[in-house]
């Protein structure tokens, strides 16, 4: 039960926009992976977060460019390769 609690606590220091890059990244790679190849799926994840964090958030002013939200956009695709 102390687990239970300790990954709990973990979970919710983790910011909702951490968590929402995550889902992001979660939805574009799993979608992409029914019409494309691993490889083609990691890339275009990967592309798809490096534009919204460089085109969206830096050159349009959109939001704020945070590397972090890069790493969360593409964490579903190395937890993918690390199963």
């Amino acid at each position: 039960m102390d687990k239970l609690k300790e990954l709990i606590n973990i979970f919710t220091k983790i910011p909702k926009d951490k968590l929402a890059h995550f889902f992001g990244g979660s939805v574009l790679f799993t979608i992409s992976m029914l019409f494309f190849t691993d490889l083609q799926s990691t890339v275009i994840t990967v592309l798809i977060a490096a534009a919204k964090e460089v085109i969206w958030d830096g050159l349009m002013r959109k939001g704020t460019v945070d590397f972090k939200d890069f790493v969360f956009s593409v964490m579903p695709v190395i937890f993918y390769f690390i199963q």
